[in-house]
């Protein structure tokens, strides 16, 4: 067997995939939002690595620009992984060393580098290291330098942190652990992939949630810092509703992007964590409000509930073996699982008038089979809930398209055209704002908006808020309560009106 060969092998074990099943019709380009920066766009990636050129599939720039964003194997006609084989030949490619000299991958893996250092050093992200690690190894030191300096005054950076190290895990020896094993040399099997039409079957609905329960409560690192305003709606939000929320002890970061594009056994073990203290907890719902870490940790879920290795494994390292009683839930699941009418009972300011664009993103919703929520190409729940508190959602054609998640910081330039695309689309059909569900969405539509009309020239400021903020100010709360005046787009006259 050749090197390319068994490099070919590798990558079809990790990722359950038979290449020659590809047969180039060419959809998952067509949908790739980041397939015009790449030499070797998806469906050429497939053809490479189907005939059998590996190291120059290694070697593409396209690896660095991958999203993850999932729309590639989601709309696959043959139910290829072509998601994880970027995720796959980028780890296999630090693996051999055999990796592009573009600037791309060295903005990229610096990124990915100085986040993971971090989470390795205290557990949860520290933000501000983070930004000044990744900004020594590229030597960007201007980048966001004003942005910076707001979210310092807004009290969404804490300086002091990164000196005391206050809010890190206090387990740091079991995330020592943790890293020990995923460097370990892994190649994981997994279960071979077949043809299958896809069709969307919503999960099983989950408990009903009423006034007065308590659930689990998972933050994940962005609400503790930039993304504060999240938390603060959310548990206003909350509060209004009569839901207690427990956060979960010692909660560890679940590893986001930087763990999932370079290293499988990381991103397992990290959530895997979080989902043992939450089952030793007694917790079998949690809350885990951004879109990103709810996907990693019930992708995590699943793959423990499917893996005895793995459950022991976890077990070996934290000392709990998790049953994976928890579920882990987004902030729509939580309302979508109350009574309507208990929600309807509590609004006392309706969101009349107010011209919404429900954005979705591309983790509430993918991978289809474990998340379960919502339709992969028009999801409408958010919709349903803005609806019912007497906004009036349009409809428009980019609420799943990918706004360049975590690589805001590596990739501004992608970031600001794909949130042009969305933006000017909103605008076109009516909305007044956005509505969202995740931080990095929120972060990239809206820090990111001031740089992207300054580019463009065509689209007028629209606010940003998230889905928690507009519930709570329709049952009651003032908008400055839940820190809509801390986003970059001004945000507070649009809800002041209501």
């Amino acid at each position: 067997m050749t090197v390319s060969d068994a490099l070919k092998h590798q990558l079809e074990e990790s990722t359950g995939n038979d290449y020659n099943c590809c047969y180039q019709c060419g959809k998952c380009t067509a949908g790739c939002p980041a397939g015009t920066f790449m030499d070797n766009p998806p469906a050429r990636i497939m053809r490479l690595v189907q005939a059998g050129y590996m190291e120059e599939a290694l070697k593409s720039d396209a690896l660095w620009y991958c999203l993850g964003c999932q729309t590639c194997t989601s709309r696959c006609p043959q139910n290829m992984e072509i998601a994880a084989t970027m995720d796959s030949l980028r780890a296999l490619a630090l693996e051999k060393n055999i990796i592009s000299e573009d600037k791309a991958k060295k903005l990229v893996n610096a990124f990915h580098l100085s986040f993971l250092n971090n989470i390795r050093k205290h557990g949860r992200l520290e933000e501000l290291s983070l930004v000044n690690s990744y900004k020594l190894r590229t030597r960007t030191f201007l980048q966001d330098a004003a942005s910076g300096v707001k979210m310092i005054k807004d009290g969404k950076i804490n300086p002091m942190h990164s000196l005391t190290g206050k809010g890190g895990v206090k387990a740091k020896d079991q995330i020592a652990r943790i890293f020990e094993a995923s460097e370990k040399p892994s190649h994981p099997s997994v279960a071979k992939r077949k043809p299958i039409k896809k069709e969307f079957k919503p999960n099983a609905p989950l408990l009903s949630i009423k006034p007065g329960m308590t659930i689990g409560y998972y933050p994940g690192c962005s609400l503790s810092g930039t993304a504060k305003e999240f938390d603060i709606s959310v548990k206003k939000m909350c509060d209004l509703l009569g839901v207690k929320l427990q956060e979960i002890e010692d909660w560890n970061c679940c590893g986001a992007t930087s763990a999932h594009a370079t290293n499988h056994k990381l991103a397992l073990l990290l959530p895997a964590r979080n989902q043992a203290l939450a089952d030793a907890q007694g917790l079998t719902c949690v809350l885990a409000p951004c879109a990103a870490c709810q996907n990693r940790q019930v992708t995590t879920r699943l793959a423990l509930m499917a893996s005895a290795e793995l459950r022991e494994e976890v077990r070996s390292i934290t000392g709990i073996e998790p049953t994976c009683a928890a579920e882990f839930i987004g902030v729509t699941q939580l309302l979508e699982a109350m009574d309507p009418e208990e929600i309807k009972k509590r609004v006392t300011k309706p969101l009349t008038g107010l011209n919404l664009a429900c954005y979705y993103g591309c983790l509430l919703v993918r991978p289809m089979e474990a998340m379960g929520f919502d339709d992969t190409e028009n999801p409408l729940k958010m919709e349903a809930i803005m609806s019912a508190l007497g906004a009036a959602p349009v409809d428009w054609a980019f609420k799943i398209e990918c706004c360049g998640a975590g690589l805001t910081l590596a990739q501004q330039p992608l970031v600001e055209e794909l949130t042009h695309k969305i933006a000017k689309n909103a605008a076109i059909n009516g909305a007044d704002a956005f509505v969202v569900a995740c931080p990095l969405c929120h972060s990239n539509l809206d820090m990111r908006q001031e740089s992207m009309r300054k580019r463009y020239g065509d689209v007028k400021p629209m606010p940003v808020y998230y889905i928690s903020e507009l519930v709570a100010i329709a049952c009651g709360a003032d908008p400055s309560e839940v820190a809509v005046g801390k986003h970059f787009v001004p945000a507070l006259d649009l809800v002041s009106k209501l």
